[in-house]
């Protein structure tokens, strides 16, 4: 238990030095009008146990006085100014500003993270599991553990002037009073951790609820829903998944309610009892009228706030919970080591490739994806790489962008492996079309330039759509390249398939990069548009390195040098004439395709 509670204090400590780091005098200016709230509180106590006093003093000699008008005045100047900063510019004006800055420097965090994280992170389940968690909670979550520690520096400040005020009157019944509260922070640490529960202990199923959700606002997935009746069964399987996760969430909710209803019980059975036994020292003189309203201010305010104080360090506790999640994401260290030194790549030119011996095998698999592979890709060279579904296409191209390292043997550019090279040198090298490619929904023009947002903002756009064959795309979009694309902003413009791929395809040709790297580039293209992109690539790229998995065989005979994989290893290699003369595989597959064309 001491050890959580250290973990709580370092990981609230940390969400402070964010927030200080975003804003300084904000943060400042929150608390301290926090803690003036509650000094203003007892001014405004006192001033009114002032104008009791006066007013039963007048009463008695029979007359109002100016001094009366001063109090009153004072009084109600003071209220005012009360409920001003603690309403008024604390828990509204601040903690606003305060709250929306918080958001959008975790916001920031959080995206930052997700995109330096390893490929092979963002693909096992246990990170996965971890991020649909963060993100489903740290942006309010988070930041009302600062709204919280807000109250508490509140509660504090009450508490303390109210102490000081109970050595004047009577501290005993602060004291019991303190005693009888104290159950209330016990519970809520106990039972602190239910909300928490239904995303750490039920974190696989809440994470597939939230699939089973983006399955409705997945425009392809709905339409298949649609068509195939699907339906009711994932809104049952939602369902299912829904009741299990709130069963484990209500029973600690229901304990705790009723544990606290008890505790709740005690309070005003010794506020009872204090106020009885100060109406009798009033009578006897030993306090006034106004010590007396003085007394009941201060010991409902002491209540009040030793609860508030109490729950709102169990909020905190609670709250922490999310708060572990979100920096255990933020700890997560990289699998893929920066070098260092690293090795510089001068200049941007195509270089030679090397797999030498490589083998693979993903995480908690057994079975190699790549086995030792070898395989030599010339500086300006045009390459395919064909094979089978599986047959570990993909996987030589994750190796190849080092999203993940070699299990065996290694990769050579230049002679130079690939570890040992600094990663962003080596992307600038590189042009890239995956298989599932981004769909930006911003203007035509922004997802081309996304290339390459060093080149200047209008250089080289209009050729490269025109290389991908999409200018037919300008006749039906209103604002041409302005044009927003997609369905997720009003006034948007949904393309086919087929055209956002070329899209996507004339972003990789606007990178001008030494070496594109092409993943199935064609698959949603009709065969005529495909024959003019590849002849354009072949002129764009004649001086450079061209690399490309595709199952189309038209296109891939093209190629200078074929790679065949099949089982994790290369089978055949040579040109298209080449190994139509071996008469395996490669010849097997471009006889089928042939077939059907005829």
């Amino acid at each position: 238990m001491k050890g959580e509670y250290g973990k709580i204090i370092r990981n609230v400590w940390r969400l402070l030095v964010i927030t200080w780091e975003e804003d300084k005098v904000l943060l400042a200016a929150y608390f301290s009008t926090s803690f003036l709230g509650a000094v203003l509180l007892y001014v405004v106590y006192y001033v009114y146990k002032l104008m009791i006093d006066q007013v039963a003093a007048e009463i008695t000699m029979g007359g109002l006085s100016s001094v009366l008008f001063i109090i009153v005045s004072t009084f109600l100047f003071f209220e005012y100014l009360s409920r001003f900063v603690n309403f008024t510019f604390n828990q509204y004006y601040f903690d606003y500003l305060i709250r929306a800055k918080l958001q959008n420097a975790l916001t920031r965090r959080f995206m930052n993270k997700l995109a330096e994280l390893d490929f092979g992170l963002l693909e096992r389940g246990d990170v996965r599991n971890l991020i649909a968690k963060v993100e489903g909670s740290y942006s309010y979550r988070l930041p009302e553990i600062l709204k919280t520690l807000n109250a508490i520096v509140y509660n504090l400040a009450a508490l303390l002037f109210s102490m000081l005020i109970a050595l004047r009157l009577n501290p005993g019944y602060f004291v019991i009073l303190a005693l009888v509260s104290a159950p209330i922070y016990y519970l809520r640490s106990k039972y602190g951790n239910a909300a928490w529960s239904q995303y750490s202990k039920n974190a696989s199923e809440t994470n597939y609820i939230w699939y089973l959700r983006s399955l409705f606002t997945n425009f392809q997935t709905l339409a298949e829903m649609k068509i195939y009746g699907l339906r009711q069964y994932f809104i049952d399987r939602a369902s299912s998944f829904q009741k299990k996760v709130l069963s484990d969430y209500q029973r600690p909710i229901r304990t705790y309610t009723l544990l606290s209803s008890l505790s709740f019980i005690l309070i005003p059975l010794a506020i009872f009892f204090a106020v009885l036994n100060f109406i009798g020292a009033v009578r006897t003189e030993r306090y006034s009228i106004g010590d007396f309203t003085f007394f009941l201010n201060t010991l409902f305010t002491f209540s009040g706030q030793i609860s508030s104080v109490l729950l709102n360090f169990g909020l905190v506790t609670e709250n922490s919970l999310f708060l572990h999640d979100y920096f255990k994401l933020q700890d997560i260290h990289n699998q893929i080591a920066a070098p260092r030194p690293a090795v510089r790549l001068e200049g941007l030119r195509p270089r030679e490739i090397v797999f030498e011996n490589v083998s693979f095998s993903y995480q908690g698999s057994r079975n190699l994806s790549l086995k030792n592979v070898n395989v030599v890709i010339e500086k300006g060279r045009n390459v395919a790489i064909v094979g089978h579904n599986g047959a570990g296409k993909s996987t030589f191209i994750k190796l190849l962008l080092r999203f993940y390292d070699p299990t065996e043997g290694r990769i050579l550019i230049d002679g130079k492996d690939l570890r040992r090279i600094d990663l962003r040198e080596w992307y600038a090298h590189i042009g890239i079309l995956f298989q599932d490619f981004a769909r930006y929904f911003t203007t035509l023009r922004e997802n081309i330039r996304f290339g390459n947002l060093h080149r200047p903002p209008n250089g080289g756009i209009s050729e490269a759509l025109h290389k991908s064959e999409g200018e037919d795309l300008l006749e039906f979009l209103p604002n041409k390249y302005d044009q927003i694309l997609g369905r997720w902003f009003e006034h948007g413009v949904e393309l086919s398939g087929g055209q956002w791929q070329k899209v996507a395809i004339a972003r990789a040709i606007y990178r001008n990069a030494p070496i594109l790297i092409m993943d199935e580039p064609t698959s949603a293209i009709d065969a005529e548009a495909e024959h003019a992109i590849f002849n354009n690539l072949d002129s764009l790229y004649r001086d450079k390195s061209l690399l490309f998995i595709s199952h189309r065989f038209s296109t891939v005979r093209k190629a200078d040098r074929i790679f065949v994989f099949e089982k994790g290893q290369v089978v055949e290699k040579g040109s298209h004439l080449e190994l139509l003369r071996q008469n395996r595989l490669y010849a097997h597959i471009f006889r089928l395709q042939s077939r059907g064309y005829e």
